[in-house]
């Protein structure tokens, strides 16, 4: 089974415009990029957050999560295009006025396209699209970092300082509920030490935050807080908890269950991720959260829609560059024989109605049967 989740990963993951119309907390405010980024898994329908941009003094600051999972990484720094500026690679679209971009260093660029405008790489109906080696060219889902107050841990506010005999561990949330909430944690004994997790959407899991300090050896029981909020204007509530007695577990999971109540547990050390039936992977045998089958099905729907239409996008700019070289024409070549893949492998999988190791077995073979 983990090699069929990992073949799904690396076949669809790059490939798929994987972002589907979830509620949003707000509207986009004048500044359109601050913001967490996410891809769903169109087979399995899990959400995995992949980008997350801050500003910082005019520019901004990119961490990233290129496979979905663990901690946020980097940083990378940010700026948005000026008229003057070169790319990196040639357009495949003539972009709209509206549209803007932002250079992720040498990873690639961020495109915000409100209206669907067409962006350097094509429009993308959820108002934005990357052009990133590890993504590809990959329409994401965009929600608004933390609100109200600065985020609390290390990689932005931390005004606790922790003492000689204590360690440190992340913090990760499980929203398995059909609600949006944002979750913290904090020490009954010190309330400056504190790590907020990130804003989810219903069934969805945080990047690993850091970090919560506890005592370095083993100890009685702690008392903590969970300070969170149920999105987009729930009011701020506070959940008294007691942790287990202390283990030397690295990681905490919150875990939102689906009637909203909440617990908090040791991840145990060393404790590999194993797959669940659906192929998605779990923590301490708690699958990451996925939506209900029904809501699962939609999106492979809606994605073998947005692929099929961009296909024929990028066909007819093939049709019209005809006979041309150079690196367009390459690029176009590439893209329509990967997206072409893509497309036969997921309708084989929608078509299919055994397990994920057989329908993933079939859509392979389908993939990759010759024309």
């Amino acid at each position: 089974m983990k090699a069929t989740s990992t073949a799904i990963a690396t076949g669809i993951a790059v490939l798929a415009g994987l972002c589907f119309a979830l509620p949003t907390l707000s509207r986009v405010a004048t500044n359109p990029f601050p913001g967490i980024y996410s891809i769903i898994d169109p087979v399995t329908g899990e959400t995995k957050d992949v980008l997350k941009v801050k500003p910082l003094l005019g520019e901004y600051v990119v961490l990233a999560r290129f496979t979905g999972h663990g901690p946020w990484t980097g940083p990378t720094y940010a700026k948005v295009m000026g008229d003057s500026d070169s790319y990196a690679s040639p357009p495949l679209f003539q972009q709209g006025r509206m549209v803007s971009a932002l250079s992720l260093d040498e990873i690639g660029y961020l495109y915000h396209t409100p209206g669907n405008s067409n962006s350097r790489v094509g429009p993308s109906d959820t108002g934005y699209i990357s052009n990133i080696a590890s993504f590809g060219i990959t329409p994401l889902f965009h929600r608004p970092l933390l609100a109200g107050h600065d985020e609390r841990g290390e990689r932005g506010r931390h005004a606790y300082t922790p003492g000689t005999g204590e360690r440190k561990v992340s913090v990760s949330t499980l929203n398995y509920s059909p609600r949006m909430i944002q979750v913290a944690i904090s020490s009954v004994g010190n309330p400056h030490n504190a790590v907020d997790t990130d804003p989810l959407n219903p069934y969805m899991s945080s990047a690993a935050s850091c970090c919560l300090y506890l005592p370095a050896q083993a100890s009685a029981q702690l008392e903590v807080k969970l300070e969170y909020r149920w999105l987009p204007k729930g009011r701020p509530e506070v959940l008294a908890m007691t942790l287990p007695a202390n283990s030397d577990a690295d990681e905490l999971l919150i875990l939102v269950r689906a009637d909203g109540t909440m617990s908090v547990e040791f991840r145990p050390p060393g404790k590999d991720l194993d797959l669940t039936p659906e192929g998605v992977k779990s923590i301490h045998g708690k699958p990451y959260p996925l939506p209900p089958a029904a809501e699962r099905k939609a999106r492979l729907a809606a994605e073998l829609v947005r692929r099929k239409r961009f296909l024929n996008d990028i066909s007819r700019l093939r049709d019209k560059a005809a006979g041309e070289s150079g690196d367009v024409a390459y690029q176009l070549r590439y893209l329509i024989e990967e997206y072409e893949k893509t497309i036969t492998y997921l309708e084989a999988f929608s078509a299919c109605t055994g397990s994920l190791a057989t329908c993933d077995k079939q859509a392979t073979a389908a993939a990759r049967a010759p024309e």
